[in-house]
């Protein structure tokens, strides 16, 4: 099975959270970024607020659980920011039938480092293996699907 998300660059240094919500529920990361990245940033919002005004259902963990990344469909995880020291960073994992994907949305920021499944860095220099990292949430590949079908249905409809 081929991924279904589709990597995006996030336009500013800290809308890593927003840009990978815009790639969970296939919108421009601008579009996400305009409604919810502010309230996010003030605290005003939380990621799970985010997930739920978004209509993205989703399996919530704790740092505890350290669920395994053993189901088809994408891992919503919290990194160690390579960027901006001390910080932490927002990537997804896509896990398929046969592959694991890493996808950073800072990749594609000229000069930034950025995360890449362990050996698939392709000699760039900036490419770095993913390392350790936190599961925050879990999305179904049948709910991406869903939510796929749903993004199609509004542009058709605009």
């Amino acid at each position: 099975m081929s991924p279904l998300i589709i990597l995006q660059t996030q336009p500013c240094p800290v809308s890593c959270v927003s840009t990978c919500l815009a790639m969970i529920v296939n919108r421009p990361a601008a579009d996400v970024i305009e409604e919810l990245h502010k309230p996010y940033r003030d605290g005003d919002l939380t990621l799970r607020e985010m997930l739920d005004y978004l209509g993205v259902k989703y399996t919530a963990f704790y740092s505890l659980d350290t669920p395994p990344l053993a189901d088809e469909g994408v891992y919503l995880c919290t990194a160690p920011s390579l960027n901006i020291e001390a910080g932490n960073h927002q990537i997804l994992i896509e896990v398929t039938d046969e592959n694991y994907f890493v996808l950073d949305p800072v990749q594609g920021r000229e000069g930034r480092k950025f995360y890449v499944a362990r050996g698939k860095g392709n000699g760039d220099p900036l490419a770095i293996d993913l390392g350790g990292f936190v599961i925050d949430a879990f999305i179904a590949r049948d709910c991406l699907l869903t939510l796929r079908a749903h993004a199609d249905q509004e542009e058709v409809a605009a």
